[in-house]
């Protein structure tokens, strides 16, 4: 991301436009018991089946609230203006369970 990041500042730039682009980042997530994280598995896995790249992504997904900080952290340190929390799974309970691995 650091280095998109960068690019858009230099295209910004070179076109002169005022003030900063706003950086936002995004992370695939779930939090919570097995089950309600392989069906978030399975919903990345569906989504990006047709870009060959499915496997990747569901291996990607951040399941802990220690990952999901560092992730944070990280996009933060590279200049995110915002880290959209981007959960696979429809279970409610996940506003809660973020929300305490965030703040």
């Amino acid at each position: 991301m650091s280095g998109l990041f960068r690019q858009v500042e230099a295209v910004w730039r070179k076109y002169d436009r005022p003030g900063r682009p706003r950086l936002v980042a995004q992370a695939s997530v779930a939090l919570g018991p097995d089950d309600t994280v392989q069906r978030a598995r399975r919903n990345l896995r569906d989504y990006y089946a047709f870009t060959g790249r499915a496997e990747y992504m569901a291996e990607g997904l951040l399941t802990t609230a220690r990952e999901i900080r560092a992730a944070v952290d990280a996009f933060r340190d590279i200049g995110a203006d915002e880290v959209v929390l981007y959960c696979w799974t429809s279970d409610p309970d996940q506003v809660d369970r973020l929300a305490d691995a965030v703040f």
